[in-house]
């Protein structure tokens, strides 16, 4: 299958999880920043991706390419969403969470094991 569509299913079910996790985070100021929340899952998961898949080409040391996605990740929605201490520890825990259960939906169920490379899943069609 084409790198390309994987790639963008991938990055488009990330971004439902980063909305979901941030739903339940939030819960009811979730209407009132919507727009913001939109921009900034944009620029989290999106961003964090295409850094993370084309920092090599881009020339950017590797240490550079792993951290940034985390950094992105870990530091901007808490801090342009003015999350409460509670809400930060909760997005954390849920965004920890939520990256290894789409890496494993991914890896089991349809075989494609690139979210997280270096944690091998086997596919439940090679189990069969």
């Amino acid at each position: 299958m084409d790198q390309s569509f994987r790639f963008i299913v991938i990055t488009a079910v990330t971004y439902m999880a980063f909305l979901c996790v941030i739903r339940l985070v939030l819960g009811t100021q979730y209407r009132n920043k919507s727009f913001l929340i939109n921009i900034i899952g944009m620029i989290t998961v999106y961003g964090s991706f295409l850094i993370a898949r084309y920092g090599n080409f881009l020339k950017l040391p590797a240490f550079l390419y792993y951290a940034l996605p985390v950094l992105i990740t870990v530091f901007l929605p808490p801090l342009a969403l003015k999350m409460k201490s509670d809400q930060t520890l909760k997005y954390l825990a849920f965004s920890i969470l939520a990256v290894p259960l789409i890496h494993f939906v991914f890896s089991f169920f349809i075989g494609w094991g690139e979210f997280l490379p270096f944690f091998k899943i086997p596919s439940l069609w090679n189990i069969v």
